[in-house]
């Protein structure tokens, strides 16, 4: 993923999904993976790119986030 890609992310993020504090997020990532971290509770979200295996499907690239606790 792109660092535009995951600062989009970032930004259509409005709460946490684990404390709901809109407080944001710190952003960090290597060269294999990228999360983010809630500011107010600590959660980490590590963010991965997901793809459609359907044929049909033109918009086939997605963002997906798993919650690491």
């Amino acid at each position: 993923m792109s660092l535009e890609e995951i600062e989009d992310f970032c930004k259509s993020l409005k709460s946490c999904p684990k404390c709901g504090s809109s407080e944001g997020f710190w952003l960090a990532a290597n060269l294999e993976k990228s999360y983010i971290q809630c500011k107010h509770c600590g959660a980490i979200l590590e963010i991965c790119e997901i793809f459609s295996q359907s044929e049909g499907s033109k918009d086939s690239k997605g963002v997906s986030r798993r919650l690491k606790l």
